[in-house]
């Protein structure tokens, strides 16, 4: 009897969101803790980790990856993806993490920490049926009444090996060759630039700790990342409403879709949503802001342009 309530719930479930593909419900996600092969991975910074987190997860930091990114200058070593491959390798074997697991991803208060987690794994080659992140996070875990633990799960050693997507990243040059087709009146016309920081950063009005310049980068159009964050504590909106809202500000998504943000949360949220818009191509400029806006030789648009 159990078994049937459950399948009619998922059945349910997966009707009201559209069978999101990159979402898992609280409910299911229960089911698979402690089952060999399975690895929950939550993204929060380590002592919010170690406060609380659902059972047997390790702690993956978002900000760690991209502060070792920074650090490191990975992305501009290794072609712009996430992280180098090498170091890739180091950070998810020493967490247990094989090319064979199966990766449940959670997050407490920022939503976009989970989304850039599973962009990284996606990008150094993990299957995309392979990754999941909970509905609502630590947030609805807790309000359905499931069990959470605290301390910190020291995880088995493992082997990956990272199997690079470069397709699904946006180089500083490529970039730059659109932002000049776009200042020289000929912008591409197979490529769409988009920035999803706030509206406040996109015109240049908020300053932002490390970073020279502000505004945005020339041709890029603009649509907030919360235009897709989802009602009621879920993680993304409706399918059909985040192809309206695409729609609305008449974006092709026949056209190579390239996103931006500060340094990739942000822009790895949008990601997930324009490819369940049903994007063709996507990408990230996974320099982003920080590194454009640090760059004084490269050209900005202060304004709202």
């Amino acid at each position: 009897m159990r078994s049937l309530i459950l399948i009619l719930f998922f059945v349910i479930y997966n009707i009201a969101f559209a069978s999101n593909p990159y979402v898992i419900s609280p409910e299911e996600a229960k089911e698979f803790i402690g089952k060999k092969g399975y690895i929950f991975i939550n993204t929060d910074n380590p002592e919010k980790y170690k406060k609380e987190h659902i059972p047997t997860a390790i702690n993956i930091s978002a900000f760690y990856l991209q502060d070792v990114a920074i650090q490191n200058n990975e992305k501009q070593k290794c072609n712009y993806l996430p992280l180098c491959p090498e170091t890739v390798k180091k950070i998810f074997s020493q967490k247990g993490i094989s090319n064979n697991s199966k990766i449940i991803i959670n997050y407490s208060d920022l939503p976009h920490t989970a989304t850039y987690v599973w962009f990284v794994l996606y990008a150094m080659g993990v299957p995309e049926t392979n990754l999941k992140i909970i509905d609502g996070g630590l947030n609805l875990w807790k309000k359905k009444g499931y069990k959470t633990e605290k301390g910190e799960v020291v995880p088995k050693l493992s082997m990956f090996n990272p199997k690079p997507r470069y397709d699904v990243v946006a180089t500083l040059k490529e970039v730059l060759e659109y932002a000049k087709a776009y200042l020289n009146g000929t912008p591409p016309q197979d490529k769409i630039l988009i920035d999803v920081r706030s509206f406040q950063e996109f015109a240049g009005r908020q300053k932002i700790i490390e970073i020279k310049r502000s505004g945005h980068i020339p041709g890029a159009r603009y649509i907030y990342w919360k235009a897709f964050l989802g009602k009621k504590g879920h993680l993304f909106r409706d399918i059909t409403k985040i192809k309206k809202r695409i729609q609305k500000v008449k974006i092709d998504l026949n056209k190579e879709i390239i996103l931006y943000c500060t340094i990739g949360n942000r822009s790895s949220f949008a990601f997930l949503a324009f490819k369940l818009a049903g994007a063709k191509k996507v990408k990230i400029y996974t320099g982003g802001w920080y590194e454009w806006g640090n760059r004084e030789d490269l050209p900005i648009v202060e304004g709202r342009k």
